[in-house]
Order: C-alpha cells, then sequence, then structure tokens
C-alpha cells in the first residue's frame, strides 16, 4: 500500500471522529458563548469559536471553508452564529 493510499484511509477514518468531537464541543460551549460579555451574543469570531472548542483557527476557518460551519462575512471579521 502506498502512501498516499495509506493517508487517504487514515483520513477517512479520523475524519468523522474530529466532526464529531467538534460539534459536541460547540454544543456544550453554546450556551456559555450566548451567556457572554453582550448577554444576548449571538455571533463569535474565528478565534473565540476556537477558543471554546479548544481547536485551532485554522481548523475552525477549514470547516468554514469546507461549509461544515456557518459563518458571516461582516466588513472584513468573519463572525460563526
Amino acid at each position: 500500500m502506498s502512501s498516499n493510499n495509506l493517508s487517504e484511509v487514515f483520513t477517512a477514518i479520523i475524519q468523522p471522529i474530529v466532526e464529531a468531537a467538534v460539534w459536541q464541543a460547540l454544543k456544550n460551549n453554546s450556551n456559555e458563548v450566548r451567556l457572554g460579555a453582550s448577554g444576548d451574543r449571538a455571533f463569535v469570531s474565528i478565534k473565540e469559536a476556537a477558543a471554546i472548542s479548544g481547536l485551532g483557527s485554522s481548523t475552525i476557518r477549514l470547516y468554514i471553508r469546507k461549509r461544515l460551519l456557518q459563518a458571516q462575512k461582516v466588513g472584513r471579521r468573519v463572525l460563526i452564529n
């Protein structure tokens, strides 16, 4: 088996596990975000979403790019609901 095929198989196995962990982390922490500094805050930045979920900013951007995570661009900022 070539290393290219091995990496594809590994990615296919790991990707659903990581996606499930991201969604669970965002679901568990959604109440904390909504009750944040402004009280009724429904949107967070990429940096805040990364801190809440325990993932890196680049991972959050990847999920937005793959349309696994909904986001809106407001001016130069990208906000996640």
